[in-house]
């Protein structure tokens, strides 16, 4: 089962869970979700991770997801965050950016210590959105 196969099993347990009558009327706490498409180039970038350069996207046979769950208290206490990438991985510079855009949206409701980005690890997707060398030499450089 592919990893973006797993995440929508784990939402769909999740709000089964949730929408039980016995567990909503025992919960306090909020939870979102959301989905957004990330796809990015279609062609003519280098595939993330294979450190081929000759290993360019041709086209699109699955559509990319950035998948976000929030929980938080009702009070407007605690909250958190967790994105999960049909990427590769995320990194320390896409957690910057993301985190100074919900900044510039939220105040400081949101921050390092309450949100987390991860990638499911796919090769399937562009390369060139990482801060690391190493990672963007075959896609000569960053790609947006």
């Amino acid at each position: 089962m592919e990893a973006s196969s797993r995440t929508f099993l784990f939402c769909l347990v999740l709000v089964t869970i949730l929408s039980s009558s016995r567990c909503v009327r025992s919960s306090s706490y909020l939870i979102g979700m959301g989905s957004h498409d990330i796809t990015g180039p279609a062609a003519d970038v280098n595939m993330m991770g294979y450190a081929n350069a000759e290993q360019t996207a041709a086209g699109i046979h699955f559509r990319l997801k950035a998948r976000a769950f929030i929980v938080a208290e009702p009070d407007g206490g605690n909250r958190v965050a967790f994105v999960n990438l049909d990427a590769c991985m995320a990194s320390q510079i896409v957690t910057i950016k993301v985190l100074e855009r919900l900044k510039s949206r939220y105040g400081n409701l949101y921050t390092e210590n309450n949100v987390a980005i991860s990638g499911i690890h796919t090769h399937a997707g562009p390369g060139g959105y990482l801060q690391y060398v190493v990672y963007i030499v075959t896609s000569l450089g960053f790609v947006r």
